[in-house]
């Protein structure tokens, strides 16, 4: 086999083990959010947030998510 195959074979193994790198973190990420989003809607520490900074927050997190699972393919 020629050195320009195995080469070839190696990028693209880098390049799968970079996608899947990217995905599990992204994946983290998503649970991260979600995660949070729970605590702003239901723990009793986020009533000490200005109610416009926590509608804000909630909102921004609420998209976020939205955007991570759109690009993880999630469908609900």
């Amino acid at each position: 086999m020629s050195r320009a195959f195995v080469k070839e074979d190696d990028g693209e193994q880098a390049n799968l083990l970079s996608e899947i790198q990217y995905r599990e973190a992204r994946v983290d990420w998503l649970k991260i959010q979600e995660k949070k989003l729970e605590k702003l809607l239901n723990d009793p520490k986020s009533k000490k947030i200005k109610p416009e900074t926590l509608e804000r927050w909630i909102k921004e997190t609420k998209e976020d998510i939205e955007k991570t699972k759109k690009e993880l393919d999630y469908t609900d």
